[in-house]
């Protein structure tokens, strides 16, 4: 038996004649909205862009977060006091609000103010890469990046130094002709001038780098307070290290008025509810756990809701 269809080849589970539903709807969700443009005439912006970034290198260690080898700024650069990064910004906030205006579908003025943005310089030259990660939290609904010199990157994969986009969806896909699960993942190549923007929460790498010029970028995490991410509680919780560890611990606050108010519902539900007939000790005791059950989930509801 072929290997890959270890858990049921064709000839276990034959299809009689053609049943396929070829009527059936498959409705394809969640898109991820990635936006780029290439800035034109950037040259100039972007060779200040490089003197200011490598100069910032010279003075500082950098941070280690998600780069592997390469240098990256603290996350301070859209307070750097050069006008080219004020331009930067200017160019930031007009993608944000036309990326909006396409993925909402019409022009929202209220978004032509009020951005709050985090940014930080990265240069990686040979061996360095970034590994998967997103940057999805309270403050860091869109993210982006800017190109400013892309070095040596090319649009295969020969010295590597794309972006990737990575499939986290968890959707299968067949592995019978092309075992590279990968495959779904999609590769931005650099451009100078490029910038890229896309959901905090989208996976993403930098492929190890291998050309001999730094390849220069900058980074940058955006909020709106227009804007809002579901299940970003959920998320955040999910995250902590004491929920994940001690999650009766951290829930027992919230629990306890919880679990108080549904022990005051019984009564009042074992009014309502109407005993069994005929009456019988099992039956008794299944009719009072279920008021008992009963109680408890409008308390739970009541506390959702609020």
């Amino acid at each position: 038996m072929d290997p890959k269809l270890a858990h049921g080849s064709a000839a276990e589970n034959p299809v009689q004649g053609d049943t396929r539903p070829s009527d059936a709807t498959l409705v394809r969700l969640f898109a991820y909205p990635v936006m780029h443009y290439d800035w034109p005439e950037s040259d100039g912006l972007n060779n200040r862009l490089t003197e200011i970034i490598l100069n910032a290198r010279s003075s500082s260690a950098g941070v280690v977060k998600t780069n592997r080898g390469g240098w990256q700024s603290t996350t301070d650069l859209e307070r750097w006091a050069y006008p080219e990064i004020t331009d930067l910004l200017s160019r930031i906030y007009a993608v944000a609000q036309q990326y909006l205006a396409q993925a909402l579908g019409s022009t929202d003025h209220r978004f032509d103010s009020g951005w709050a943005i985090r940014a930080w310089a990265n240069v990686n030259q040979r061996g360095h890469f970034n590994r998967t990660h997103d940057h999805l939290g309270r403050y860091s609904f869109l993210s982006g990046i800017y190109y400013v010199d892309v070095g040596d990157v090319r649009s295969d994969d020969s010295v590597g130094g794309r972006t990737v986009f990575e499939d986290w969806a968890n959707v299968p896909v067949s592995i019978l002709d092309n075992p590279d699960l990968s495959r779904t993942n999609f590769h931005m190549t650099p451009r100078n001038g490029r910038m890229v923007l896309f959901p905090a929460s989208l996976m993403h790498s930098v492929e190890t780098y291998s050309g001999s010029r730094p390849r220069i970028s900058i980074a940058f995490n955006l909020h709106h307070p227009g804007l809002g991410v579901a299940h970003l509680r959920d998320r955040e919780l999910s995250a902590h290290w004491g929920w994940r560890n001690f999650r009766g611990v951290m829930i027992l606050r919230q629990k306890i008025p919880e679990k108080l108010l549904a022990l005051g519902l019984v009564p009042g539900v074992l009014s309502r509810m109407p005993l069994p007939r005929p009456l019988s000790f099992r039956r008794l005791y299944q009719h009072v756990w279920t008021c008992i059950d009963h109680a408890f989930a409008l308390a739970s509801e009541r506390f959702e809701n609020r």
